[in-house]
């Protein structure tokens, strides 16, 4: 991983985006984005940031959580956490397509994804909706492959993914170019489900859904609220997870051709909002306990435990509203906290950790009212080089004349000080930008759009940042 390659890379982009806009400002995991689930991501219901995207629907107020309440200032003694450097005021589209700075931007053309991993800065997969195929029972997914950062597309895989169900959640894992799977949960009978797994770069497939089923069949029934996908999966340190069932997990040391039953926390299985967090070296369990306040459980390599960082209390009262964003390829977790739904406007901050749970740093608290205000953040990535944590976050910021900007924003300091990579006028209330780290250290940004729900994705347009 090429932490130092992110920083160092950083400072030539800054210049290069001075130019461009005005501004003076997960092993051999692809990085998918955005991976975001449980109760308000990538917040919301759904995979990709759900509660993340809504949450620009209304203004939100920063809370402080490192200072006194409402004073906008660092519990850590250095600047206010507030996003610095003002908006492109007044600026067009640089061509016919909507995207400010439109030459870096290179459109997916006729294709809309679901999902994309990149493995370079021109390699990566993407695979499309679920859909209906005449002749087949269940539903299709396509994985395509671009080989020149998404100017054309070639098909790689079409996927029986084993579910007639509509309303089925249904993920493709690309770990590399030859590892594959595919999970669909369907929360009918038994919250049924599916697995897929593919060492041929998805040219073959092998169900694996009756091995996991087996192990399953002794073990207790869910008692809390399911997450949302219904199956998730997650690779760390070459084990595969998997949480098929509620408050069930298995893993697989041997590529899935054997599963066993994990002994989860005490308190998970009755829990609701039940998540896998994976990064580079840590797998974390994240879930709503009873009175609604978060948990994070680390797995240690022989059980989980509770991490040693503790969150702050939600500034609404309870953590419904957390959503959280990690990537497979750096270590960082990033944490953002809007209140429970649907209370869009709640104060909300934005914390981070880098070493699985042990420590937590804020990034954003306090009362923003100049015109960086934040209107709602969709994504953001955390990790740490060179020293400090890095971070960027994705979302709508607002002017003083409450003309809102789609934007990247990036902190090489922990959140003391913020510079804007990338503006564009807000020109719809579901479109968004996301961002993935892949194994060469390499960040990506891609422009996507949501229904209303924020549950369905439609990535069309990527850059290279770094």
């Amino acid at each position: 991983m090429q932490l130092a390659k992110i920083v160092a890379l950083s400072v030539s982009w800054l210049a290069l985006g001075c130019n461009l806009f005005g501004k003076s400002e997960n092993g051999n995991l692809g990085a998918n984005a955005p991976v975001m689930y449980g109760s308000g991501g990538s917040g919301g219901v759904g995979p990709g940031g759900s509660g993340g995207t809504n949450g620009a629907k209304a203004d939100a107020a920063v809370a402080g959580s490192g200072g006194a309440a409402g004073s906008g200032v660092r519990g850590d003694g250095g600047p206010d956490a507030t996003i610095t450097g003002s908006p492109d005021a007044g600026k067009t589209p640089a061509d016919t397509d909507s995207h400010n700075g439109a030459q870096l931007w290179i459109s997916f053309g006729p294709y809309t994804f679901a999902r994309c991993t990149w493995f370079s800065a021109t390699d990566g997969f993407c695979n499309d909706d679920p859909r209906s195929v005449p002749g087949l029972t269940s539903l299709q997914v396509n994985v395509f492959k671009t080989s020149d950062g998404g100017k054309s597309w070639g098909l790689v895989s079409a996927i029986d993914t084993e579910t007639s169900a509509h309303d089925a959640s249904i993920n493709v894992y690309v770990l590399s170019p030859s590892d594959m799977w595919f999970i669909s949960g369907f929360a009918g009978v038994g919250q049924s489900g599916s697995i897929g797994h593919s060492i041929d770069g998805g040219k073959s497939w092998t169900s694996l859904t009756s091995t996991v089923d087996a192990v399953l069949s002794t073990a207790p029934s869910d008692s809390g609220t399911p997450s949302v996908p219904l199956w998730q999966l997650a690779s760390v340190g070459g084990r595969i997870w998997l949480l098929p069932q509620g408050g069930n997990l298995v893993a697989s040391q041997d590529g899935g051709v054997t599963w066993r039953k994990i002994v989860p926390p005490a308190d998970f299985g009755a829990a609701s909002s039940r998540s896998l967090i994976a990064t580079q070296s840590y797998l974390l369990l994240r879930f709503l306990a009873s009175d609604n306040s978060l948990g994070l459980y680390r797995w240690n390599g022989a059980a989980f435990v509770a991490v040693e960082g503790v969150l702050p209390p939600s500034s609404a009262g309870d953590q419904t509203g957390t959503w959280w964003r990690s990537s497979p390829n750096v270590e960082g977790v990033l944490f953002v906290d809007r209140g429970p739904l649907p209370a869009w406007a709640s104060p909300f901050w934005v914390y981070a950790t880098t070493d699985g749970g042990g420590t937590f740093q804020q990034l954003l608290g306090g009362n923003v009212g100049t015109s960086s205000s934040v209107v709602g953040l969709s994504d953001g990535l955390a990790f740490s080089a060179l020293g400090s944590l890095t971070a960027y976050v994705c979302g709508v910021f607002s002017d003083t004349s409450n003309t809102r900007y789609l934007e990247i924003r990036q902190t090489l300091s922990a959140g003391k000080t913020w510079s804007t990579l990338h503006s564009e006028p807000y020109q719809s209330s579901y479109a968004y930008i996301s961002l993935a780290v892949d194994p060469t250290g390499t960040v990506h940004a891609m422009h996507y759009s949501t229904d209303s729900l924020g549950a369905t994705m439609a990535y069309d347009a990527h850059h290279v940042l770094q």
